[in-house]
């Protein structure tokens, strides 16, 4: 039935660029792509005998589609990347391991201040002038404490601002009052252009002598702890100058793409220059599904890096699309010559170090997360691996203060800004039965909403408990959705409809990702009931 449906549709399909999404049984988004051309590429995929087994594992779960057709390539790539961001689908190359490093930002307009970010626009322009990223021992707030010392700018908010009164820095000389219009505007102006200079390593502007003067006078007048607090900015001076790659140029700001491929595992290192300095060096590995060739996998996951950085100029392996250059509005090129192919020399002999140390490493993780899932749903006998799971526990002392809490998981990571707690209503003391039955029933009601933790259903739901807590949950599910339970004495999992509990070994993956959701549920109840213990103590 699918596969006519499938085909049905596909003869309907543009020969146009744009952006498609795989949907399967429950209509879950697993793969999305670009294409230049919609119905050659979406056709491709449902051609038998043309994949090998991981893309042919993963087109059997497909039972729908979407596209959208974009007006350029270009347009198809960002698109493709911000749906990736939005939907993270279980089959595409991920920065599940990311995270946004600072960068120091300058306002646009009269009189900016200086601060430390980790939110960006990515490729997007705005108000803002960044700086950065700061990582691997270089630290973003230790740097703007040495421009402060160097450079006399306004530290204040805009209430305080707005007082038009100078405060304490204007009297230590760090900064130079503009709320009361001590400086003029095209003054302060250079001051700023000047910082810049400094953060993009173009001049030094004699920032060890400024900071040294300041140290000794600082001495002079026995204020220690300033004298220690420069002597931390000469410090940290040193640090950058350790940094400096003295073949390169001081006013280059580049990013450096190196992609290894290895049976499954698909690594990317990323070599990060500012101002002519190695900032640092990270390292991004997934275990590939074989959906994309190594130049689609490695663009799109540029673009998805580039949603929470600022993009410089980008150096890599070979040249790849066009698109990718002209979206990201930066010169994009593979250096064969020079000082640069050595950066990338550098960045390639990374990528394969990472994967032959790591690649046992990188295996154990997808098995102790992703890999845990499909043996899971193996175990309870799921048509299709559990990618999103809740776990719920009630804790309460003699039946007093009782709380619940919810924690997810999804493909086998915790997911702690969706965790949630509840205060349970039923006012019957010592009940857990009642419990689940309420935290259960109130947690299904919401369905569908727009909240984060509650509007997507779950695909599996574990309850701490045994059989009698199972059963109480199941009586208030009107859903599909799987319940189990796992008993904490023996390892037990009891399923909804079976009356025999299921004994995994102790090294199951499945087993173990089951106990990590228990654990994280009981630690994240406890800790809402000490803290509501604490708030209903009345003092003597």
């Amino acid at each position: 039935m699918y596969v006519n449906k499938i085909h049905e549709k596909l003869a309907l399909v543009p020969l146009r660029s744009g952006v498609y999404l795989m949907r399967d049984e429950g209509g879950r988004i697993i793969y999305i792509g670009k294409a230049k051309s919609l119905r050659n590429r979406l056709s491709s995929y449902f051609k038998s005998g043309s994949h090998d087994a991981k893309v042919t594992a993963m087109v059997a779960k497909v039972v729908d589609f979407d596209y959208f057709i974009t007006r350029t390539e270009n347009d198809a790539l960002a698109l493709e990347a911000n749906l990736i961001k939005r939907h993270s689908p279980h089959y595409n190359i991920l920065l599940k391991d990311s995270k946004s490093f600072p960068y120091i930002r300058i306002a646009k307009g009269a009189f900016p201040m200086l601060e430390v970010t980790r939110k960006t626009k990515g490729v997007r322009a705005d108000n803002y002038k960044y700086f950065g990223p700061y990582f691997n021992g270089i630290w973003a707030r230790e740097l703007l404490e040495v421009v402060r010392d160097i450079f006399p700018l306004r530290t204040c908010n805009e209430i305080e601002f707005r007082r038009k009164k100078p405060c304490v820095n204007y009297q230590i000389e760090r900064c130079s009052a503009p709320c009361d219009g001590k400086i003029s505007k095209e003054d302060y102006a250079k001051v700023i252009d000047d910082v810049g200079a400094f953060l993009r390593g173009e001049k030094e502007f004699g920032a060890r002598e400024i900071l040294m003067k300041k140290m000794e006078n600082a001495a002079e007048l026995e204020q220690f702890e300033l004298a220690i607090h420069y002597r931390n900015g000469l410090n940290f001076l040193d640090k950058l100058k350790d940094r400096t790659i003295v073949e390169v140029a001081r006013d280059l700001n580049c990013d450096v793409f190196a992609h290894v491929i290895k049976g499954e595992i698909f690594v990317v290192s990323v070599l990060t220059i500012r101002a002519g300095k190695l900032i640092g060096m990270q390292n991004f590995s997934e275990v590939s599904k074989g959906v994309e060739d190594e130049s689609e996998m490695l663009s799109s996951f540029i673009m998805q890096y580039y949603q929470t950085n600022v993009v410089p100029e980008l150096l890599l392996m070979e040249n790849i699309d066009n698109e990718l250059a002209e979206t990201l509005g930066c010169k994009v090129y593979a250096p064969k010559i020079a000082l640069k192919k050595k950066l990338l020399d550098m960045a390639i002999t990374n990528a394969q170090e990472f994967i032959d140390t790591s690649i046992e490493k990188i295996k154990h993780k997808h098995e102790f997360t992703m890999g845990a899932c499909e043996q899971l749903g193996e175990v309870l006998g799921m048509e299709k691996a559990p990618r999103k799971i809740e776990c719920y526990d009630i804790s309460h002392t003699a039946g007093e203060d009782v709380v619940a809490s919810m924690v997810v998981f999804i493909d086998g990571v915790a997911q702690n800004k969706l965790y949630r707690r509840f205060k349970i209503r039923h006012g019957m003391g010592n009940d857990d039965y009642l419990s689940i039955q309420e935290v259960i029933k109130r947690r299904l009601a919401r369905l569908g909403s727009t909240e984060d933790s509650f509007g997507s259903a779950p695909d599996l739901i574990v309850i701490d408990g045994g059989k009698g807590q199972l059963s109480a949950a199941t009586s208030v599910n009107d859903t599909d959705i799987k319940f189990i339970a796992l008993a904490e004495q023996n390892e037990e999992i009891f399923v909804q409809g079976q009356s025999e509990p299921i004994i995994l070994s102790k090294r199951s993956y499945a087993l173990r990702l089951l106990q990590r959701l228990r654990d994280e549920a009981h630690r994240f109840a406890n800790s809402f009931h000490i803290k509501k213990r604490s708030q209903s103590k009345i003092p003597l």
